[in-house]
């Protein structure tokens, strides 16, 4: 039988480098200055040993684990991916790594989270309930929260991001009423709805400022599946002929409604106007080509991880970081051009 290999020690590079063990930890944590000369023999005798820190003991040693969690409802949607992207890369480049978890609603769920010695957090606010929240506040964790839901719990060690969802929902009602829409369909996202989402109290605030009346029952949520969400669309649509609008709470069921809106025979955007939101990929790809709202992702990335480091090495910085949302209008609300 072949004996395991031993284990390479940060005594083992010290001794290849011709350095101390705490010149070693110096350079490896970043946390003082090494000439240049010694820091290189470093990193060389790590390359060549193949020396992988034991962020265990790191933790264990209160010199954090090098390890940051991002909680989400929906890891597979097109809202975060491009951010996590980003954020990954920036925090590669940091010395972390990101790990991705889809939110659980049981409160057992945070004490798993913190067990784990994660150094930060990033959280979508839907993502977690308002106790889990609480919980999480509580135990001092650098936080950053995406605020895509209203917030009824004191925040502390957090910094909040807007990524625009709510004045981008408001400039969706704004531009359809202008072409004249009056009558408006709301398409929630699939699962269970949340009446405190940022985007919904956008559509609401804002068709309510212009006088348009929204009835209730035209707002269709809590779908399992889009089969469901394209039966209740089309039930809708038949058994009132006046809706002139839907707004989408993201692109692809604004395809759907593109989709329902061609088998009912009606013209889009002459006689029914759809509006998305994310500036996904499809909405370049549908017919007709789907007007939307996009969000500074890489940006909104590159922000929050910046911020969440500043948390974690204890800096002062601003605790809520703001960003504009960009209408882009396409075929699927340009009447003018259909004409």
């Amino acid at each position: 039988m072949e004996s395991r290999q031993r284990k390479v020690t940060r005594k083992d590079v010290a001794e290849e480098a011709g350095v101390s063990e705490t010149i070693v930890s110096y350079v490896l944590n970043k946390n003082r200055y090494v000439k240049e000369e010694k820091r290189q023999r470093v990193l060389e005798a790590v390359e060549k040993l193949q020396y992988q820190p034991n962020n265990i003991a790191r933790a264990l040693h209160g010199k954090g684990s090098l390890q940051i969690l991002f909680i989400a409802e929906e890891l597979s949607s097109g809202y975060f991916s491009e951010m996590v992207s980003q954020m990954s890369r920036d925090a590669y480049r940091q010395g972390y790594m990101i790990s991705l978890c889809e939110s659980q609603k049981e409160d057992e769920f945070v004490s798993h989270i913190l067990s784990r010695q994660f150094d930060g957090l990033f959280v979508s606010a839907s993502g977690v309930t308002d106790s889990q929240l609480k919980l999480l506040v509580k135990s001092g964790i650098p936080m950053v929260l995406f605020l895509n839901r209203e917030i009824n719990c004191e925040l502390q060690d957090t910094v909040l991001v807007d990524t625009g969802l709510y004045e981008g929902s408001r400039e969706c009602v704004r531009h359809l009423s202008k072409n004249g829409c009056r009558n408006f369909i709301y398409l929630d996202k699939l699962g269970k709805p949340c009446d405190r989402d940022i985007h919904l109290k956008g559509f609401l605030n804002q068709v309510k400022d212009l006088g348009i009346v929204f009835a209730p029952e035209q707002k269709i949520s809590g779908c399992e599946n889009i089969k469901e969400l394209e039966e209740k669309l089309r039930s809708l649509l038949e058994k009132n002929s006046s809706i002139d609008a839907v707004v989408a709470r993201y692109d692809e069921l604004a395809a759907v409604a593109l989709s329902v809106a061609r088998k009912m025979g009606k013209k889009v955007p002459d006689d029914l106007s759809v509006i998305g939101f994310d500036n996904d990929f499809i909405s370049n790809y549908v017919s007709p080509t789907l007007t939307t709202v996009e969000i500074q992702k890489e940006e909104v990335g590159r922000a929050a991880m910046e911020a969440l480091l500043a948390l974690i090495r204890n800096e002062k910085l601003d605790k809520e970081i703001s960003f504009a949302a960009r209408l882009i209008i396409r075929e699927s609300t340009e009447k003018n051009k259909n004409k």
